[in-house]
């Protein structure tokens, strides 16, 4: 519990528009995740995309704190 709860105040630290690219990103690896699996987004419930999505955000900002340097990079190029 206690590596979530390090996680959940890594992203509270997050500006919102940080917070809203890692979510953008999250929605399209998810969505590209089921073009592969040969799955449409039409297919999946709402609650069910809004699970595949929150995996994918949460793989996203787990690489990032794993990673800190690669992510201040991604971050320097996603942000104007």
């Amino acid at each position: 519990m206690d590596v979530i709860k390090n996680l959940e105040d890594f992203i509270d630290g997050q500006t919102l528009k940080v917070r809203q690219k890692v979510r953008s990103k999250a929605i399209k690896k998810a969505e590209t995740n089921l073009i592969y699996s040969g799955t449409k987004q039409e297919d999946l419930t709402p609650e069910d995309w809004e699970h595949v999505v929150a995996e994918e955000e949460k793989a996203l900002w787990e690489s990032y704190k794993k990673y800190p340097l690669w992510a201040l990079i991604a971050f320097g190029f996603w942000l104007p």
